[in-house]
């Protein structure tokens, strides 16, 4: 029972490394319609650390060149 608390916030921080790290990935990987907006989403990601991939997966998305 002890090590069920320890475990699941251990999951809980390697999931949300992995949708930091995705996000980054994405974010420099992706062409956005100003340049100024990557930048601004670099600094988000980085200073605004615990709600920035979430606001990013929702928001980034409409800001983004299309290209496909």
């Amino acid at each position: 029972m002890n090590l069920i608390v320890p475990n699941a916030i251990f999951l809980a921080f390697a999931l949300y490394a992995i949708l930091w790290l995705w996000c980054i990935v994405d974010l420099l990987r992706s062409e956005f319609k100003d340049n100024s907006v990557k930048i601004l989403w670099v600094l988000l990601l980085i200073f605004l650390n615990p709600a920035a991939p979430f606001i990013y997966s929702h928001l980034a998305r409409k800001q983004k060149l299309r290209f496909r």
